[in-house]
């Protein structure tokens, strides 16, 4: 375990530290992400606590805890159970350079927050998004306005038109009685 160089950059929650897995030092870890995959390909996680200095664990295994949904990682320097439990609650991220790439047209909720909103048809700045409700159907957009309301609108192909990371913005096409 040694401590991590990026500490300050802004990192990316993929899994969380739940407590050891026998005595030899295994640490199980409960994945966040879409992609629980991409940690039997790691060769170092950052593990990271409120209050503490992040660490560096570089793996020397990985394998499924089946029917738990959770991941069982070995890494040098966490050799029996007490080191492995020292690490309960410590977070797994990586850097945004880490991420899983996106299909086009898929973005990461926190890479749209933010986004300037832009009405397609008339060129004019509704506000900006602020927050992402996930539902059983599709996503909802919270716009706040510059008057301070906060407006819904569906994250569907009929009224998201066009978003750009580039530019910071994402426009839309209000539909009747959407807006009011």
């Amino acid at each position: 375990m040694s401590t991590s160089p990026e500490s300050g950059k802004r990192r990316v929650q993929i899994g969380y530290i739940t407590g050891a897995h026998g005595l030899g030092g295994v640490f199980r870890v409960t994945p966040t992400t879409d992609y629980p995959e991409r940690f039997f390909s790691m060769e170092t996680l950052v593990a990271e606590q409120a209050g503490k200095p992040p660490l560096s664990l570089k793996v020397t295994g990985v394998k499924d805890h089946p029917g738990k949904g959770q991941i069982l990682i070995s890494a040098d320097g966490v050799n029996d159970r007490d080191a492995a439990e020292s690490l309960k609650g410590r977070t797994i991220t990586v850097s945004q350079e880490e991420r899983v790439k996106l299909p086009e047209g898929e973005y990461w909720i926190d890479s749209l927050i933010g986004l300037e909103v832009i009405d397609d048809e008339s060129g004019e700045r509704l506000g900006g998004l602020e927050e992402i409700i996930n539902t059983s159907g599709n996503d909802v957009y919270l716009i706040r306005t510059d008057d301070g309301a906060l407006n819904p609108i569906p994250a569907v192909r009929d009224v998201i038109r066009g978003i750009s990371l580039e530019n910071g913005t994402m426009r839309i096409k209000l539909l009747e009685g959407l807006w009011d």
